[in-house]
C-alpha cells in the first residue's frame, strides 16, 4: 500500500506533535497547576475511550490499526460500539490525550501543542472521511448520525 506525499506530510505532523509535548516542559517555567486535575481525568478518560475502540475496531476488522489516514483495502465500515456514536474515537482519545497532557505540563507551550493538535486531527480527520465516503457507501448516512469527535447530543438523549 503506498503512500501518497499528503500521508507522509500527515504522518509526519501526528508524530512530530508527539515529540513536542516533553520538549514544551523544559522552554517555560510557568505552570498553570490548577488544570492538573482535569489533566488526569482527561487521560483517563483518553485511556478508557481508545480501549473501548480498539475493542470496536478488532471486533469487526481483525486488522491492526494503521496511524494513516487511508482505509486499508481489507477492513470494513466499523459501527458498533463507540463508534455507534463518534466517527473518530481514536482521534477523540488522542486529542484527549494531548490536553491531559498538557493540562499535567501546565505551560502555555504544552496547551499550544494540544491545541495544534486538536486543530490537526480536526484537518486529518476531514481528509480521511473524504475517503472513507469513496470506499464506503454507508458512510454518508453514518456520518450523518454520530458526531466526529463527541457524541450527537440528540444521540445520546434518543439512548437515554
Amino acid at each position: 500500500m503506498e503512500e501518497s506525499k499528503e500521508e507522509r506530510i500527515i504522518m509526519t505532523i501526528q508524530w512530530s506533535l508527539w515529540f513536542l509535548f516533553p520538549l514544551s516542559a523544559f522552554i517555560e517555567h510557568v505552570n498553570f497547576t490548577f488544570l492538573k486535575p482535569v489533566g488526569y481525568l482527561l487521560l483517563i478518560i483518553a485511556f478508557i475511550l481508545f480501549i473501548l475502540a480498539n475493542k470496536a475496531h478488532g471486533s469487526t476488522n481483525k486488522l491492526k490499526l494503521n496511524a494513516s489516514p487511508k482505509p486499508n483495502d481489507s477492513a470494513k465500515l466499523v459501527t458498533n460500539g463507540v463508534y455507534a456514536y463518534i466517527r473518530h474515537p481514536i482521534y477523540s482519545s488522542f486529542i484527549q490525550m494531548s490536553f491531559g497532557i498538557a493540562f499535567l505540563i501546565g505551560t502555555s507551550g504544552s496547551i499550544l501543542i494540544a491545541i495544534t493538535s486538536l486543530i490537526f486531527y480536526d484537518f486529518k480527520s476531514r481528509y480521511e472521511e473524504k475517503l472513507l465516503i469513496q470506499k464506503y457507501p454507508d458512510y454518508s448516512p453514518y456520518k450523518k448520525r454520530t458526531g466526529r469527535f463527541i457524541p450527537e447530543t440528540f444521540k445520546l438523549h434518543k439512548q437515554i
